[in-house]
């Protein structure tokens, strides 16, 4: 039996807990001050806090019981579906979190890990340090995906570790990488970003490691680089795909020995600086191609992040979108504007193939366009789907090409399994896959059925009958 201490003022949410835990003792405590005492008095095991969002003394009671108790184990609970509140969360020492509403399931598997490392520290004695950062800028969105970013950059962030970060275009991997160096040791020193695929390469080159003069023609005086004016802080490198061999080579000595040498010199310098870098090109294929250096990339892939894109974050895309539109009222003046119903459901029902940037410049669009106060889907700058009164591409054509990419990308797929089969092995390729998109289905839409079905294209008996099959559960979700 272990202590575990909830921290909540919402008496339904402490009932629930007791209930969820009962085999533990459990104790409760309304506010800070009440937990701050407890820690001190009680030494829980656990303590799992109700976080309600920045600007609350929540995060207050947080800090107070790492510093007070730097080894106490806390996972954190919060209905505010913000990155920033995640990843302080993790930054300030908490063991994990979750969002409202949560699992039960969830929570119990959280709670019994964090249990058994509780044991294991006790008779190891290994006590954690706290660590204080200011709170910068988040992001927003609670999907499980997005969830898994922002613990990473929690756990990422301390540390000086190279992070590699993955994604479609727009999806906002240099936010990711902005949110690392905001929480880390160099947040007081200048973070820098350079987009390799926009700058041509002898340019790139001198951008980076800067030149003395009379390097080249036009070389009237010694130009410092991005290296050297970022010293102590962190270098992100955008579209690290498109960097040249060439210049891939020198990064590689940076990232070996910290070292480089400017164009035109010959006095090697040596450098402190933290290097993020980013694409949303297929680096293992250019490898494969001989277009990308072996050694650059697991030098660069120590700690890899992949930003989920827009269409696989679920009701994300309403958060963000209510966002936008906060911040465009703001800019334009414009108060009273809001987002019809009819609006909302052409947002969620197109692709966003430029994810969130192209979320918000249609959000700024349709607030700068729209007469009235209210946005139509008429105001919206997207292509809906049939049956919404909007025009749009020809649906057999898009068939067409659906059909086309599909079968592409099945390509390899078939050719594993027929690679099985021709060495004998059952596969019963139809199921596994038909279970494989089952999953991401129920995945993608955070376990709503009906959502999944039309995702599918089938009706929910059927959808039913195909989770029954293959045993797949979706467990109640709690307010």
């Amino acid at each position: 039996m272990a202590n575990l201490l909830i921290v909540a003022a919402d008496e339904n949410l402490v009932f629930l807990f007791r209930h969820v835990f009962g085999e533990h003792e459990i104790r409760s405590a309304r506010d800070a001050p009440e937990a701050v005492e407890a820690v001190h008095t009680q030494r829980p095991d656990l303590v799992v806090m109700d976080v309600r969002g920045p600007g609350t003394e929540d995060l207050d009671a947080l800090r107070a019981i790492r510093l007070a108790s730097p080894d106490q184990l806390i996972i954190v609970m919060t209905a505010y579906g913000t990155a920033q509140i995640a990843v302080e969360a993790i930054k300030h020492g908490a063991h994990d979190y979750l969002f409202k509403p949560f699992d039960v399931g969830q929570l119990r598997q959280l709670v019994a890990e964090a249990l058994e490392i509780a044991a294991q520290r006790s008779a190891a004695r290994l006590p954690l340090p706290a660590v204080e950062r200011p709170a910068p800028a988040g992001m927003i969105g609670a999907s499980p995906a997005m969830q898994e970013v922002y613990r990473t950059i929690g756990k990422v962030a301390p540390s000086d570790l190279t992070v590699l970060i993955t994604g479609e275009s727009g999806t906002g991997k240099e936010l990711v990488a902005r949110m690392i160096h905001e929480h880390s040791r160099r947040a007081d020193k200048p973070f820098l970003a350079l987009n390799c695929a926009a700058i041509p390469e002898p340019l790139l080159e001198s951008e980076l490691f800067g030149y003395e003069r009379g390097a080249f023609t036009g070389a009237l005086h010694r130009k410092l680089g991005k290296l050297e004016v970022c010293n102590g802080g962190t270098l992100f490198l955008d579209e690290i795909g498109d960097m040249s061999p060439a210049l891939q080579t020198k990064m590689l000595r940076v990232l070996q020995d910290g070292t480089f040498e400017r164009i035109g010199g010959t006095e090697t310098m040596d450098v402190d600086v933290r290097i993020l870098a980013a694409t949303n090109r297929n680096l293992v294929e250019l490898m494969r191609e001989g277009r990308f250096r072996d050694d650059l990339y697991y030098r660069l892939k120590v700690v890899p992040i992949h930003v989920p894109p827009l269409r696989e974050r679920g009701d994300d895309l309403v958060l963000l979108a209510r966002h936008f539109l906060q911040r465009a009222r703001d800019e334009l003046q414009r108060p009273g504007l809001s987002l019809s119903n009819a609006a909302l459901e052409v947002l969620k029902a197109y692709s966003w193939p430029g994810n969130v940037r192209e979320l918000e410049n249609v959000i700024k669009g349709a607030a700068l366009t729209c007469p009235g106060v209210i946005i139509l889907p008429e105001h919206l700058a997207v292509t809906a789907p049939r049956g919404t009164g909007r025009t749009g591409p020809d649906p057999a054509a898009a068939g067409t090409a659906a059909k086309e990419t599909l079968q592409k990308l099945l390509e390899p797929v078939f050719a594993y399994f027929h690679d099985l089969y021709q060495a004998g092995q059952r596969v019963e390729p139809f199921d596994r896959i038909e279970e494989v998109m089952l999953r991401k289905a129920l995945a993608a839409v955070e376990g709503n059925q009906s959502h999944a079905a039309k995702l599918l294209g089938i009706t929910r008996t059927t959808l039913r009958k195909r989770m029954a099959k293959y045993g797949i559960v979706v467990r109640q979700q709690v307010e």
